[in-house]
């Protein structure tokens, strides 16, 4: 998955434990429990709303508050190459995430410290050009989280598309 863009901020940070300097874009990468099902899978073997009923049939009943967790990722991509850290600041953060691992990020141009809302949230698409993992989701619903949001409510994503 490639996240660098035109006009992408660009973040200076180091490793906690070398001290090697990384440059990278940083973009928020986030997965729905359970999404992991297109990786079986691809667009021209089925589409976004297949895979998204199917999804539903498979996960639903784990979440009977219709309440599904949604997991935080860092993606960067840079001079060290390519890769994915547990978010910090999270609902349920893990003891090791991407502040245990490296420094706080500065932005190149500006040395502003990054303000971690702020970060661009991934787009996932399930199309002819990109698979992503879970983009059926984001496909078959036009909806993709918000910035650290921990869950997506159920009916609301299911609400709404009946009226697509």
């Amino acid at each position: 998955m490639t996240t660098r863009r035109n006009n992408a901020e660009t973040w200076r940070f180091q490793s906690q434990r070398s001290g090697f300097e990384h440059v990278a874009t940083l973009a928020a990468y986030w997965e729905v429990s359970g999404d992991s099902i297109s990786d079986d899978f691809a667009p021209n073997e089925i589409s976004a709303d297949e895979l998204f009923a199917k999804w539903i049939s498979g996960y639903a009943h784990k979440y009977p508050d219709g309440l599904i967790p949604i997991g935080w990722y860092v993606h960067r991509e840079g001079n060290s190459g390519s890769g994915y850290d547990v978010m910090p600041f999270q609902y349920r953060l893990s003891d090791r995430n991407f502040l245990t691992i490296f420094t706080w990020p500065i932005e190149v141009k500006t040395g502003k410290p990054l303000n971690w809302l702020r970060l661009p949230v991934v787009d996932k698409l399930w199309n002819s050009k990109r698979a992503d993992k879970g983009g059926f989701i984001q496909d078959a619903t036009g909806w993709k989280p918000a910035i650290l949001q921990p869950y997506v409510y159920l009916p609301s994503l299911l609400e709404t598309r009946s009226h697509q």
